[in-house]
């Protein structure tokens, strides 16, 4: 499939796992387990396939054959190839798969992906990344983002990309104790570190507590208006903390100018005052961050701030309090 109408997937939300159980290795033996877990490049570039596909024959592999060419004993990029069956199931077998890598010489794990086998449906990579067909390139950042996500690459532009990436000065490393994006997604995962305590209150409590406003926002999951407040503009020394519970959750510091429209803050002010939630609303995959303390939806996470952590907390100015 190769249609200029075909919708790019998901870009700019967190990598899903690929979803992919049959795999090779690099020499074409089975692979009991393989994913982006795995893959230990700082880049992740898969690409998706489907072996009765002209035109992944056509452009798809050997735009990939260029790539792999390109950073060939370099661990800047790690591969996968996928074939994810969404059509001509009985053409697009499980055997295909080696006879491809072989094809090819593409020393690269490849894997099989046919979902339900029902045709139309998708495979469950596809459904993930909500891939419009094949051929089909995923590129998925250092920090864990899907930064490019359709069916054509340009070979050269992308090549030349990931050189100046991997020539690139080194970003200065967090400090110790510093939540990055890997640290978000893992969290998201349902590894939030534990809070350093808890405050739970029934919903009638929690509606004499707050304002209508502060209500909508941090029990029911409400977003306010873009630059509806002035604390966007606000940047005197204090600390901002959870207006449900009063825990102390960003120092002033760390708060800079985004032009979101909404308060961001680089950092909270500890590991564990905050919890970070995968979020599928409104059809995006978004990273929510809540209270540890006590659950209150303060707004989202994105992995485009400031260096060393890249972190821009998009916070609610209404589930905040300065102090």
């Amino acid at each position: 499939m190769q249609e200029d109408s075909v919708q790019a997937g998901i870009t700019g939300e967190p990598a899903p796992e690929l979803g992919v159980t049959q795999w090779i290795d690099a020499a074409g033996q089975p692979l009991a387990d393989y994913g982006l877990d795995k893959m230990r490049g700082k880049f992740k570039l898969v690409f998706c396939f489907q072996d009765a596909c002209p035109g992944c024959h056509l452009t798809g592999f050997p735009s990939l054959v260029r790539v792999v060419e390109a950073f060939r004993g370099s661990p800047f990029v790690s591969f996968a190839a996928v074939q994810t069956v969404f059509e001509d199931f009985e053409s697009n077998t499980v055997d295909r798969v080696a006879a491809n890598q072989r094809k090819y010489a593409l020393p690269i794990p490849f894997g099989h992906d046919a979902g339900a086998g029902h045709v139309g449906d998708g495979s469950v990579l596809m459904q993930r990344y909500r891939n419009g067909g094949t051929p089909w390139f995923i590129l998925v950042d250092p920090s864990g983002a899907v930064v490019y996500n359709y069916f054509r690459i340009d070979v050269e532009k992308l090549i030349a990309e990931l050189k100046r990436a991997e020539s690139a000065p080194p970003v200065p490393t967090p400090d110790a104790g510093t939540i990055t994006w890997r640290d978000v997604i893992q969290h998201a995962k349902g590894n939030n570190p534990a809070p350093p305590r808890r405050l739970e209150l029934d919903d009638a409590q929690w509606r004499q507590r707050l304002t209508p406003e502060q209500y909508r926002v941090t029990r029911q999951r409400g977003t306010e208006p873009a630059h509806s407040s002035d604390m966007c503009a606000l940047f005197e020394p204090g600390v901002y903390g959870c207006v449900c519970c009063g825990t102390e959750l960003f120092d002033a510091s760390s708060k800079f100018r985004s032009k979101s429209g909404w308060p961001s803050f680089r950092q909270a002010l500890a590991p564990g005052l905050i919890a970070h939630h995968y979020d599928s609303s409104h059809g995006m995959t978004r990273i929510e961050t809540t209270c540890n303390v006590c659950d209150a939806h303060l707004g989202h996470v994105f992995p485009d701030g400031p260096e060393p952590s890249g972190l821009r907390y998009c916070m609610n100015a209404a589930a905040l309090v300065k102090s």
